[in-house]
């Protein structure tokens, strides 16, 4: 059986190309669980792992080596993911108390300066530390291993 890596829908008993993006097909390996699955990184051939995560050296998503008859769920896409819809729980409201009195809303009449300060650092503290931790693990690591990139600019 052979698939298309990005048209994984395109299934063809021959090799060739896909009908629809004109890539070769790639040859469909059964995927058995366990360590007989590897993991490499995009842009560090040489890092290979047999569980997902990120490339100690740039950061990057380790990529399956293999393509899969059926997607799997992304895990670093549904992190991520909860991630974003926990934080946003967090910045309506931080966004809404520190901007709300310069649209209308009268923040000021409601919530004492001092107070407004103590719940903005509230609402915002598990955005940073929470949201952001992936990015800044990878901007550390990418400072431990002195292999400077995106990760380290934004961490």
């Amino acid at each position: 059986m052979y698939t298309c890596s990005m048209c994984p829908e395109v299934q063809q008993d021959e090799p060739g190309s896909c009908p629809h993006c004109g890539m070769g097909l790639d040859k469909v390996l059964d995927t058995l669980p366990g360590p007989t699955r590897q993991y490499v990184c995009p842009m560090h051939p040489e890092v290979v792992a047999s569980e997902p995560g990120a490339c100690p050296i740039c950061g990057m998503a380790l990529e399956p080596t293999t393509v899969a008859v059926e997607e799997e769920a992304n895990p670093e896409l549904v992190d991520m993911t909860r991630r974003f819809w926990v934080s946003l729980l967090f910045a309506v409201p931080l966004v809404v108390l520190a901007m709300g009195s310069m649209v209308g809303v009268p923040v000021d009449r409601l919530v004492s300066a001092e107070l407004r300060g103590w719940l903005e650092l509230l609402l915002a503290t598990p955005v940073v530390i929470w949201g952001a931790k992936p990015f800044f693990e990878r901007a550390w690591a990418s400072v431990i291993n002195r292999s400077p990139n995106m990760f380290t600019l934004i961490g």
